[in-house]
Order: structure tokens, then C-alpha cells, then sequence
């Protein structure tokens, strides 16, 4: 390429003006016009999003089944510190880099404190903020704009009663004998065992996460079941809509709706669920809570879950069941022992 100003050009416009016949001040005026032209050009053909390396730059297509609906297949996963609900004091939902490595510090510092440490749960496995379509995320929660779950005082009151009633066996949280719960809509996060493998068929998708060993089977175009009819996790039905894969949820069951971990959810709570690709490696994950009688209003939370090339190992915990038998066990043996 030969670039304005260059020799080899200063050259030809003089090989030019030496063969033209019009007069020199004429000569130096096209000279300068052309100058000025090939200057131009060069400058929007640098510009151009269509030329040189901004091609190389566009997204690269997502994979597809045979039907062409988006190919959801594979193992993916959720290593992030992300909070449900923004933190006290943080405002943005978008934060810099710079910000995001402050804030998952912050995460990383509260989780080691003593004071605050659950024996049951794991120490994250992790060391980043969410990233969704290359933005730091401060909490999934996107809607309300506060990123704060809008609870009612029976929402309040459902969730205390998760985290501090442990009278009988119907309080326990069914994970503890992995009788499932993070898998269930919506999809829960921990801070350890974060991979999902998708399996995907066109009238199927199974969702098999590896905490507690969840799995879920979704229908897609199948028909609801009878409002009597309440599953454990509710009755999943699927639609696509272009290349998002819309997942509806209803008929909670209400000695299992409120599993907890983050979300509780009265038996009369609607999720809906979406499903889609932002590139071959990057599966967005929304959905919004539609519960009057825990949330004074709808809200939407959504995370990005990564293609991963692990495996999954198979997640037990039979120490549950015996656990379980144990404490029974020994509670008979202490009334007995105090007597009517």
C-alpha cells in the first residue's frame, strides 16, 4: 500500500506534473487535490466496521441442533461471588473492573470471618464478580432497580422461619439428604459444586445439576398439569420464542416450595424461566418471580452460566438419612428420659 506522503507518492505526482502540459499553478492544485483524496480513502477504509481486522471481530454464530433450535447440550458453569440482592451501600448493578475485583474482596473477606462461617456450606469456590455479556454484575437481581427482592411481611416471615425452624423433620431443608432444590426453578446458586449439565432433545430439556445431585426434567410444547397435580418443584412447561427457550413454572407443591437457599416461594408463585445463547460458550439465564403473597411486585434476576470442559462427579450425601434417624432417635430418648 502506498501511503500519502510517502516517496514512492511524492514521486508519481511528480513523474505526473512533469508529462502535463497545463500551467505549474494548476499542476500544484491537482496535486493537491489528489493528495488529499487518497488521504481520504485510506481513512475510510480504516474506518470501515466492514474491512480488515473488525471482521474477524464478529460474534461467532451459536451452535444449533439438526432441528436449528439453539444447541443448549454440554456442562456449564457458575463460578461467581455475585450476590442475589446488591450489598448495602453498593448502587450500580454495572461496576469497572477495577471495582468488581474490590467488591468480590469484600465478598471473599466476610466469608472468612469466623462469626459468620456455616459448617454446611462450602468456602466459595471462587474469585470474580458475574460476568453477563462482558459486564460485571453486583447482584443478579435486575429488576426492581434497587437490586433488593421486594418482600412482603409473610415473605419475611417465610424466609426467618426457613433459616431458624428446625422443630421436626417436615422443617429440614430437603438438600440435606439431597432430595433436591438448587435445580428447581429458578435455578439456585452455591458456592461450591457449580456445573449443570444440559441434555436437550426437541420435545426435552434435562437439567441435571451437580450440588445434591438434581435433576430435572423439562417439557417443551407439552401440556400443564392439572392444578391438583403439585410436583416437588412445581410443573415445568417450555416454548420457544425465536431462540429463547421460555420456561413457565406453577403448581408448587407448598411442603417444598419454600427450599430456601435464597428464594422462598409460596405454593401460588409463577417463574418464568429464559433460556439463551449470547455466544457459543455464554448461556444467559433470566427469570422473573411473579409471588403476590411473598413479593409486593414481580422482580427478575438473571447470571450467566460458561461452557466448561469438567466433568461431573456424582454429588451423595447419604450422611443425610442417618443423620436424620440419629436425631429422631435421640429426641425420643430425651423425652423418655424426662418423663411425662
Amino acid at each position: 500500500m502506498v501511503r500519502a506522503g510517502t516517496p514512492e507518492l511524492s514521486q508519481s505526482f511528480d513523474e505526473d506534473t512533469k508529462r502535463s502540459p497545463v500551467a505549474q499553478p494548476e499542476r500544484d492544485d491537482m496535486r493537491l487535490l489528489r493528495m488529499l483524496s487518497l488521504t481520504a480513502l485510506i481513512t475510510t477504509l480504516s474506518m470501515n466496521p466492514l474491512h480488515g481486522s473488525a471482521q474477524e471481530a464478529a460474534p461467532a454464530p451459536i451452535p444449533r441442533t439438526i432441528e436449528g433450535r439453539p444447541d443448549f447440550h454440554g456442562v456449564w458453569a457458575s463460578r461467581w461471588l455475585t450476590p442475589v440482592e446488591r450489598s448495602p451501600g453498593v448502587e450500580a448493578l454495572v461496576v469497572d473492573a477495577q471495582a468488581a475485583e474490590r467488591l468480590a474482596a469484600e465478598i471473599l473477606t466476610r466469608a472468612s470471618n469466623p462469626a459468620q462461617l456455616d459448617p454446611e456450606l462450602a468456602y466459595p469456590d471462587a474469585s470474580t464478580l458475574a460476568v453477563v455479556r462482558g459486564e460485571f454484575r453486583t447482584s443478579l437481581v435486575i429488576k426492581p432497580d434497587n437490586g433488593r427482592l421486594p418482600m412482603t411481611a409473610a415473605g419475611r416471615s417465610a424466609m426467618r422461619a426457613y433459616v431458624t425452624g428446625a422443630d421436626g423433620p417436615e422443617q429440614r431443608m430437603t438438600t440435606e439428604r439431597c432430595l433436591g432444590g438448587v435445580g428447581w426453578a429458578p435455578l439456585q446458586i452455591r458456592t461450591a459444586s457449580m456445573l449443570r449439565r444440559i441434555v436437550q432433545t426437541p420435545k426435552h430439556m434435562v437439567l441435571h445439576t451437580e450440588a445434591y445431585s438434581d435433576l430435572r426434567i423439562i417439557g417443551i410444547d407439552s401440556r400443564p398439569l392439572p392444578p391438583a397435580m403439585r410436583p416437588a418443584g412445581g410443573d415445568s412447561v417450555a416454548h420457544w420464542e425465536g431462540d429463547a427457550l421460555i420456561v413457565e413454572t406453577r403448581n408448587l407443591d407448598p411442603e417444598t416450595s419454600t427450599h430456601g437457599i435464597v428464594t422462598v416461594l409460596s405454593p401460588e408463585a409463577v417463574i418464568t424461566e429464559r433460556f439463551e445463547l449470547a455466544s457459543p460458550n455464554e448461556l444467559v439465564y433470566r427469570y422473573t418471580v411473579t409471588d403476590p403473597a411473598y413479593y409486593t411486585e414481580p422482580w427478575t434476576a438473571e447470571y450467566s452460566l460458561t461452557r466448561s470442559a469438567e466433568e461431573i462427579f456424582e454429588f451423595a450425601c447419604h450422611e443425610g438419612n442417618y443423620s436424620m434417624v440419629g436425631i429422631l432417635a435421640g429426641a425420643r430418648k430425651d423425652a423418655r428420659r424426662k418423663g411425662p
